[in-house]
């Protein structure tokens, strides 16, 4: 067992030339930067940011450009060859009758015979569209009334940047908890160390003074053999403590995303008060992640209702589109046109008056679900609040226990030396001393972390450092033989 001690000891020597000192709040902004919960919540923000300009997006117009190319069987055309016969029949039949009547002279009856040659030798065939024609053009559209699906829309759009900034207090928040768990770990776990090797060191020159009084006759080999026995026991827990600093560090670590050995410079504290539990529920119901959140998915129920209620309403879309270059495209197809378009919802299988119904359904389901979860969170607070001040309690406990076992360690010092208690009676004391300090760090220890669970909750994880700077710090110094 000696040379497994020995072992941690260098262990613990050739670490500490490795560390970074750092406090709190500097691991704290280190955490910030480095955990991928964190990142992965702010990109949830980023995107939930776009959605929502690409929502505002819906009332503008929207503008497109088309262009298109064709290539038919033939060209279509239209022949008016046979009207053109019957065209100037008539015509000479008329100015035949004139003559006839005596209302056209020859002479400009001639004439008017030399008029028609040119409408009887043209072609009256006349090309509507060519074979081959394209053109680009550019068309808008824009809407009118959607029956507030438009305003719904946007109002989702804020609910998704309200959830993900949600998620990301929510992430920021368990961080916090976190690394007040890790970061006053790693102070407990190197404390605890601390006091388990003070004792070992402490029973070593008791059994070293207790050889040499055995050597003199003074001791009996029962007492070596008991102080053995105790040294084996003390060794231990030095070294199960050895290794809970081990594991506290790596923890640390992984919480931080860094490779080296991180050594906390702060101290663990105590709050000498602490507001009463109505101001941590009150902070709950408007700061709680859980609980913001299940007010965004109410609200947002209840634009699923709107939703559904714009599929029964008409639609109106303002419309228009204009050619900007055509080539061999018709001159009869006009070039621009405007109009307006209404689209209305007679019969759809019922469908969309059924969906309706199951979105004030969900609605209503997730109204209950939000004041579960308030009931919830608010149980949650009673929980952690209680365990905080029984912590106090217990801290106040350890204190006097402390006490008590220094005074007995002492008296049984002083009795050791004046020949009246025995050297099993001095070590059972100086155990049952580093015991209770021991048991004082944890207490310590476990306030502050009820602490950090009970901001966490009320949704105050932030102000943890402002707690901190204002409590009273426990000096670790005395508590260590």
């Amino acid at each position: 067992m000696k040379w497994v001690v020995s072992l941690c000891l260098m262990f613990l020597v050739s670490g500490a030339y490795a560390q970074q000192s750092m406090s709190f709040e500097e691991a704290l902004e280190r955490a910030m930067d480095n955990n991928r919960g964190i990142s992965s919540a702010r990109y949830g923000v980023d995107a939930a940011l776009s959605e929502y300009h690409a929502a505002r997006g819906l009332r503008a117009p929207q503008v497109g450009l088309i262009g298109s190319y064709t290539l038919m069987q033939r060209d279509m055309d239209i022949d008016l060859g046979g009207a053109k016969g019957v065209v100037t029949e008539s015509l000479e039949d008329l100015i035949n009758k004139g003559v006839e009547g005596g209302l056209i002279s020859p002479t400009i009856a001639a004439l008017l015979g030399d008029g028609l040659v040119p409408i009887k030798d043209a072609d009256w065939s006349y090309t509507l569209q060519r074979r081959n024609f394209g053109f680009v053009g550019s068309t808008v559209t824009m809407p009118i009334y959607l029956g507030g699906r438009i305003n719904s829309a946007n109002r989702v759009a804020e609910f998704e940047v309200e959830s993900a900034n949600n998620m990301l207090s929510g992430v920021q928040n368990v961080l916090i908890t976190e690394l007040v768990e890790r970061y006053y770990g790693v102070i407990l776990a190197r404390e605890v160390v601390n006091v388990r090797g003070f004792v070992v060191e402490g029973v070593k020159q008791h059994l070293s003074d207790a050889l040499a009084m055995e050597s003199e006759g003074v001791l009996p080999h029962s007492a070596i053999l008991y102080l053995e026995y105790k040294l084996s026991e003390v060794e231990r827990d030095y070294v199960d403590a050895v290794n809970r600093l081990h594991i506290a560090k790596q923890a640390l670590r992984t919480t931080l995303q860094t490779e080296g050995d991180i050594a906390p410079q702060d101290r663990m504290f105590v709050l000498s008060n602490i507001s009463d539990i109505d101001y941590f529920k009150e902070c709950a119901l408007q700061l709680n992640p859980i609980i913001a959140e299940a007010n965004l998915a109410e609200s947002l129920s209840r634009e699923g209702v709107v939703m559904a209620k714009s599929e029964l309403l008409p639609e109106v879309v303002a419309m228009g589109g204009v050619s900007l270059y055509s080539h061999n495209l018709s001159k009869i197809i006009p070039r621009w046109a405007v109009g307006v378009g209404v689209n209305i919802p007679l019969f759809g299988g019922l469908s969309r008056q059924h969906n309706y119904k199951a979105a004030e359904s969900k609605a209503r389901s997730v109204a209950d679900m939000v004041e579960k979860s308030k009931e919830d969170i608010l149980l949650l607070v009673d929980r952690e609040y209680y365990s905080l001040q029984n912590c106090a309690l217990s801290i106040r406990s350890c204190e006097r226990s402390v006490s008590f076992a220094e005074s007995y360690y002492q008296t049984a010092l002083e009795g050791f030396r004046e020949g009246v208690s025995s050297s099993s009676d001095l070590m059972d004391a100086r155990i049952a001393l580093a015991g209770a300090r021991v048991e004082y760090l944890n207490a310590v220890y476990d306030y502050m972390l009820y602490l950090a669970r009970l901001l966490e909750v009320s949704g105050l994880s932030e102000e943890f450092t402002c707690y901190k700077s204002s409590a009273e710090i426990i000096d670790i110094n005395s508590v260590i033989l």
